[in-house]
């Protein structure tokens, strides 16, 4: 599914940055942080030079112009808020769940190899993001740039191209490129909000009429606050597919599905017991719940143990309530303890001389372990583990030997917001084998 939709984007978001911009040092997607205030900039070609004392508050991330929606400036509020979170080839795109998610590698352009380690946007996932926040509706939904422009999909006023920046204001979604390679957020005095391309990071710009194509202003009423309880939580990755529901039962009417697995990084604000779910042989009673979309998710669907680490019982926000009383209180597996093999799987694997060696993972507990099968007394299995995305690594954790019979396994390790990989050879001295990291 990854790569088919990396295949229908190849042609989206690609490098149309602005003629000139201001953008913060760029740093991993993280916590969304309060609007920035920009500094002067080139105005756009073609448009009246003004002193740069009264362009300073022009580079501002903010609506620039009177005369928007409520609807309209809340969309701008929410994308500005964005500014100096690097930009992620395809982020954005989990089907049905807006959001920041994990970037793709765009085969045509190397500066995007490193954007599956962001969860983050790219320019339409931006712009899908800022619109469902202040109206708590997918309008702009899981497509392209392109597919966007050819059929919005929402009531709205489309201006063209000869029209001009004049009739535009802010929140207006304006496209760029004669095959509609960009998009980006209007914000007035000849200023765009946008996530340019990969190695940038989501800045205030100025737009390139040059490019211009024309744009669209959606007819969609608003909601108040857009950011409901503004400043707290923290963003968890999730995992697989799952459904985000009402309530905390699987009876409950689902709001929102991830019908294609893309992981998306969603603000917990809390969690409490609720049904006992079991998926893949997981099994886990406890819940979160994420405000930006009003719905509880399973924490089997949390990358994570558990019980999220940092979020708190949903008990001490009154509206909500609940405990954590009766949870799996299986937060970290132990380092060095026996493995936990309830609901586990082989996460990655390897061969040796007719052995297999398996990185052995348990969800629930975020723990690894490996396994050596097939093998003969003598035969080594190990794991090693690392903070660093594999460039470097605490060696050797839970090293053993085949004793009897031809199958060992390590002790289990401590696998939640790392890399684990599994070794083995066909004896001392042997051949080195090693799974992949995971």
């Amino acid at each position: 599914m990854r790569l088919l939709l990396a295949a229908v984007m190849a042609a989206a978001c690609l490098a149309l940055p602005a003629t000139t911009a201001t953008a913060a040092t760029a740093t991993p997607a993280a916590a969304p942080a309060a609007p920035e205030t920009r500094a002067a900039t080139t105005p756009a070609a073609g448009r009246t030079t003004t002193p740069a004392a009264g362009r300073a508050a022009a580079d501002a991330c903010a609506p620039l112009k009177a005369g928007a929606s409520a609807t309209a400036q809340d969309a701008v509020e929410v994308a500005c808020r964005y500014v100096g979170w690097s930009y992620a080839w395809g982020g954005g795109h989990a089907q049905g769940l807006p959001g920041p998610s994990q970037g793709m590698i765009d085969p045509t352009d190397p500066r995007s190899y490193g954007d599956p380690k962001l969860w983050s946007f790219d320019c339409i996932g931006l712009v899908r993001w800022a619109w469902y926040k202040a109206t708590r509706q997918d309008i702009v939904s899981e497509r392209t740039t392109q597919s966007t422009w050819q059929n919005p999909g929402y009531a709205h006023t489309k201006f063209t191209k000869e029209q001009g920046e004049a009739p535009l204001l802010p929140g207006d979604i304006l496209y760029f490129g004669t095959s509609i390679t960009h998009v980006a957020l209007y914000l007035g005095d000849g200023k765009v909000v946008e996530a340019p391309n990969s190695g940038d990071v989501v800045r205030v710009a100025d737009a390139r009429w040059d490019r211009y194509q024309g744009a669209f202003r959606p007819h969609t009423g608003g909601v108040f606050p857009v950011w409901e309880y503004d400043g707290l939580g923290q963003h968890v990755k999730t995992w697989g597919q799952p459904n985000l529901r009402e309530n905390s039962h699987t009876g409950s009417p689902v709001k929102w599905q991830n019908g294609n697995g893309i992981s998306v990084a969603v603000r917990a604000l809390c969690q409490r017991v609720g049904e006992r779910v079991t998926v893949d042989g997981m099994v886990n009673n406890v819940w979160t719940y994420l405000p930006d979309y009003r719905s509880w998710v399973s924490n089997l669907f949390l990358q994570g143990p558990a019980i999220m680490p940092g979020v708190p019982s949903c008990g001490q926000y009154a509206a909500i309530g609940g405990t954590l009383e009766g949870a799996d209180s299986n937060t970290s597996c132990g380092d060095g303890t026996e493995p936990n093999s309830t609901g586990a799987w082989t996460a990655k694997s390897a061969t040796v001389w007719g052995r297999t060696v398996e990185l052995r993972y348990n969800g629930t507990t975020a723990c690894a372990w490996g396994r050596i099968i097939g093998g003969t007394v003598g035969d080594e299995i190990w794991v090693d583990r690392s903070s660093d995305g594999g460039e470097t690594w605490e060696p050797m954790l839970g090293y053993t030997t085949v004793t009897s019979g031809g199958d060992a396994y390590t002790t289990q390790w401590n696998d939640n917001g790392l890399v684990m990989r599994a070794c083995g050879t066909n004896g001392k001295g042997g051949t080195i084998a090693c799974t992949g990291w995971y």
